[in-house]
């Protein structure tokens, strides 16, 4: 039987970052002084993405997007401290090495990515991390998942992208990959898991 490989998300999906990812974007508006509305705001980067709505802040009220981002990345990673891994994240992660599944990351998470795993003791699971440090296009662009399916010969259908927002469901499609989702509803190109234990469950393993 073919290989089976995990690509994971990572905010939302392995770790409980939310909180923290919201207070750096409290902070953010504070800074440029602007309103901040908490509700609008997390329900946006849920169904779309904070480098979306970064880029979305910036045009609106003509910033630097590069310096607007770079302002959030700083004050997102005073707060790597807060972030916990989601209920199961490690369990999962060493059921899926007993399976022999192949394990990544790719993530819009910036730099101080690894620092987070190995705090979390997680970093030892994964064969290779992308990160938005890594050069390739942002996500649901699948110019990160075409470079690992060609570097480790992964095989598509037996390849899975899980993570837990819209954006995640479209680059596993335009990979040509299987998507696990622990947010978006089952359709013919994705299926929901309640949790992340669910996918000890599935039987296309």
């Amino acid at each position: 039987m073919p290989q089976t490989a995990f690509i994971w998300d990572l905010d939302g999906t392995l770790l409980d970052s939310y909180d923290a990812i919201m207070e750096a974007l409290d902070e953010t508006y504070k800074h440029y002084h602007l309103p901040f509305d908490a509700d609008f705001i997390r329900h946006y980067i849920l169904q779309e993405s904070v480098g979306q709505l970064l880029d979305k802040m910036a045009k609106q009220q003509k910033l630097s997007p590069s310096e607007l981002k770079a302002f959030f990345t700083e004050e997102q990673q005073k707060r790597d401290c807060k972030i916990k891994l989601l209920p199961f994240a490690k369990e999962v992660l060493q059921w899926g090495k007993e399976k022999g599944i192949e394990q990544f990351i790719y993530t819009h998470k910036g730099a101080s990515t690894n620092a987070v795993l190995a705090e979390l003791g997680i970093e030892d699971y994964f064969t290779e991390v992308l990160t938005s440090v890594s050069g390739f296009k942002r996500k649901p662009h699948p110019q990160g998942i075409f470079y690992l399916l060609e570097k480790y010969a992964l095989n598509k259908e037996h390849t899975y992208y899980i993570g837990d927002r819209r954006l995640d469901v479209e680059v596993a499609e335009n990979a040509g990959i299987q998507s696990l989702n622990l947010v978006q509803p089952s359709s013919p190109i994705n299926q929901k898991i309640e949790n992340l234990w669910a996918l000890t469950q599935l039987n296309c393993f």
